[in-house]
């Protein structure tokens, strides 16, 4: 399974200068389209993990509610029934963006039917069960090696 650019070698760039866009689209569609697995975010130190910002805390939003139906969820309910009938829609809309609805009656995080599993792309189903990207290994020299060829080479010019 190919998850960034490095596997691909040069494919993606002779399909670039060779201005072929369909062979061009076909490497970029076989990617992996989470960005935190493309090359220029890969970390050269699997014990290194990226700094994370909390905008939850910074922004003072409640946390994040479960899917499922709570016993409170029920209480909710009736009060944006009385906003609606007291203020019309405009309280109401208010009143479900103050406290959401839920999303499912029953919530299972680990349970997904056959047949969206068969629907999920290789990278979905790779990220489900839970298996990381390999770690590539980085060369920084090679980047002065790229911009030289590009520098001498009158194509590009």
């Amino acid at each position: 399974m190919l998850i960034n650019e490095w596997q691909l070698g040069s494919e993606l760039n002779e399909a670039l200068q060779q201005r072929c866009r369909a062979d061009f689209q076909l490497w970029l569609s076989v990617l992996s389209p989470a960005t935190e697995e493309q090359a220029g975010f890969c970390l050269p130190d699997g014990n290194a993990t990226p700094q994370q910002t909390d905008l939850r805390q910074q922004l003072q939003l409640p946390a994040m509610r479960d899917p499922a139906m709570l016993d409170s969820d029920i209480i909710h309910m009736r009060q944006q029934g009385q906003a609606l009938q007291q203020g019309g829609f405009a309280a109401l809309q208010l009143s479900m963006l103050l406290q959401p609805q839920p999303q499912v009656i029953r919530h299972d995080a680990k349970k997904l039917s056959a047949e969206i599993l068969d629907n999920l792309s290789l990278h979905s189903q790779r990220h489900l069960q839970h298996r990381d990207a390999p770690i590539q290994k980085l060369d920084a020299t090679l980047l002065y090696d790229v911009l030289e060829q590009l520098h001498t080479d009158p194509i590009a010019a």
